[in-house]
């Protein structure tokens, strides 16, 4: 049941995500590809990921679950501590 509570608290952060924020793939997924870390376009297809690069030259999709979103929540948590 683990799996099944992962993937909905996934889902939701997706759903509260805006476009231009920074995601960082998993380490033990897709080790091929660098960077690690993309810029998040748009959701397709509800749990695919449209990421592009820098330079927003390139992009790609990514399923949901080969994003790192335990990195992607501190990062937003630290950024709300360091704006109060």
């Amino acid at each position: 049941m683990k799996g099944f509570n992962e993937h909905e608290r996934r889902k939701s952060i997706l759903k509260a995500i805006t476009p231009g924020e920074r995601l960082k793939l998993r380490d033990d997924v897709l080790g091929h590809v660098q960077p690690r870390q993309w810029i998040f376009k748009k959701i397709e297809d509800g749990d695919t990921v449209q990421l592009m690069d820098e330079s927003g030259e390139f992009g790609w999709s990514v399923k949901m679950d080969n994003i790192d979103w335990d990195a992607y929540e501190k990062q937003k948590g630290k950024g709300l501590s360091q704006q109060n």
